[in-house]
């Protein structure tokens, strides 16, 4: 029963719909690994960054820092 499933399989994948079917969700899973790597690498926008004081004002948000970092 393995040998005949696997069989199957193998017919599936070399067949114009095996490939098509495999390849539409593995090229969308690389696209969307390749949109999370690059969210990670960018970064914090410079206003988030800007370290301040606390109870100081921030330089871009009228509202005033807290623990260090503009909010």
């Amino acid at each position: 029963m393995k040998k005949n499933l696997r069989g199957k399989i193998r017919e599936f994948v070399q067949s114009e719909e095996g490939k098509v079917g495999i390849k539409s969700p593995l090229t969308l899973g690389v696209a969307a690994g390749s949109l999370l790597l690059a969210q990670a690498v960018v970064g914090t926008p410079r206003a988030e960054a800007w370290e301040c004081m606390v109870d100081a004002h921030c330089p871009h948000h009228p509202h005033k820092c807290s623990v260090g970092t503009c909010m």
